[in-house]
């Protein structure tokens, strides 16, 4: 069943944050995800989700298995697919596994979802349960009107600090890799790869579902983005903040935004507003978002409608709190005898996470980085049957586990790159994750 809870400004909106930091205090371990619009005021028709009470679950590394459920559903389905999955579609290298080893493939469809119109103020649930719907909304301040309510945002109680933050790479070694990798291109091997680092360590007790929440809220005010999300799944927590959409598709149409460009912001006006124009001007880096572009097109021209596929928007630059970043849209017609389980699979890994050729420069990035990527550079979001969905792809983000956490950064390594520039440039997209960790 769906409701319609309230639309426009009233005693039943509550803004999404809000209402899932009220979950979070009083939910318990079992599996829930938090979809965030962080950005919800300057971008058009966002949503937020906030989904409850497991009733199925796909979990595994089986993705026919995953797409045969999914295509014969009409339900939710909430959760994310992991980098290594594209081994199913793609020869990959094989790399060792994570300390945090999640499933590649993790979905779940819930008994209660809360769906957000943050430009309308409308608030929906899609429930099956109408007992559990009721436990959920028992733990909001019904009684006085959800916008009198006092949130708890940001005094939850404050997560421990972490021992010494470890890598996959020292900066020499990180440093020599980039150089190899030039060595390659200038070759012709490939045109560029996205070389990444891992960070890993442990805090000093174990994390709840309190203090992890308290991580992901505190990450939404230092780095707001447009598909942050929050997953508490099999007690292992999932804290991303990113900016860069992989897959919408919706009535057919679908749209993939991709991120290749970036720049520090600046510590003054006049050095922000330089940093900015350096990027929106620089030749390396329009050339390094061009390559993705044309690969993008070429994965969506895969499952698209001849003709379709169609570059709307290139070179665009946005500005978030601790970086600005160069991002395209392409946009296409999903062929109407294939499904959003076909567009992923002819998509997946996003191209801005890979380099180009795809396979080529992933094979690269393996056998320099040699561990498993995990969830980064994966995709989290939401499908709905066989026909919708709404991907970001995972970047900045922050997986927890018990005493254990890691995360990754990187960047597209081409001819023209300064190792020293994309060290840096590690630094700068991990700047959000580190400060969290490190209050």
């Amino acid at each position: 069943m769906q409701v319609i809870v309230k639309k426009g400004p009233g005693p039943f909106w509550i803004e999404p944050l809000e209402f899932a930091q009220i979950i979070a205090d009083n939910y318990g371990a079992e599996d829930w995800v938090f979809l965030y619009s962080g950005l919800h005021d300057v971008v058009e028709n966002s949503r937020s989700y906030v989904a409850l009470f497991p009733q199925k679950k796909i979990v595994g590394n089986d993705f026919a298995a995953a797409k045969k459920i999914i295509e014969g559903s009409d339900k939710k389905w909430l959760g994310y697919f992991s980098y290594e999955l594209g081994s199913q579609f793609e020869a990959m290298v094989k790399t060792k596994k994570s300390a945090i080893d999640l499933p590649e493939i993790y979905l779940v469809n819930f008994a209660v979802v809360f769906e957000f119109d943050h430009d309308a103020k409308k608030l929906t649930v899609s429930f099956e349960d109408e007992k559990k719907l009721e436990k959920a909304l028992r733990w909001t301040p019904s009684d006085k009107g959800m916008t009198d309510a006092k949130p708890s945002l940001f005094v939850t109680p404050s997560y421990d600090g972490v021992q010494k933050i470890k890598s996959n790479f020292t900066d020499k070694t990180y440093l020599s890799a980039i150089r190899s990798i030039q060595k390659m291109i200038a070759r012709g091997d490939f045109y560029q790869t996205n070389l990444t680092r891992k960070f890993f360590g442990k805090f000093s007790k174990k994390q709840t579902p309190q203090t992890a929440f308290q991580l992901f809220a505190d990450l939404t005010k230092i780095s707001p983005a447009n598909y942050s999300a929050f997953l508490q799944l099999d007690k292992n927590f999932i804290i991303s903040s990113s900016p860069e959409l992989f897959l919408k598709i919706e009535n057919g149409k679908i749209l993939s935004r991709p991120i290749k460009g970036t720049a520090p912001r600046g510590s003054s006006a006049k050095e922000d507003k330089k940093n900015k124009e350096n990027l929106k001007n620089s030749p390396k880096e329009r050339a390094e978002n061009l390559m993705i572009v044309d690969l993008v097109r070429n994965d969506l021209a895969r499952i698209c409608k001849a003709g379709s596929v169609e570059v709307k928007k290139l070179f665009e630059i946005t500005s978030y709190k601790t970086i600005h970043h160069m991002s395209s849209e392409i946009h296409g017609e999903l062929n109407e005898k294939l499904s959003n389980l076909d567009a992923v699979r002819a998509c997946f890994p996003a191209g801005s996470m890979t380099g180009a050729p795809k396979i080529k420069a992933m094979e690269v990035a393996a056998k320099k980085e040699k561990i498993n990527r995990g969830i980064y550079s994966g995709c989290i979001g939401i499908f709905e049957g066989k026909k919708s969905a709404n991907l970001s792809v995972v970047i900045r983000t922050l997986v927890v586990k018990e005493h254990e956490f890691e995360f990754q950064a990187g960047g597209a390594i081409t001819f023209d790159s300064s190792p020293e520039a994309e060290l840096e440039e590690v630094f700068s997209k991990s700047k959000a994750l580190v400060k969290i960790l490190r209050k």
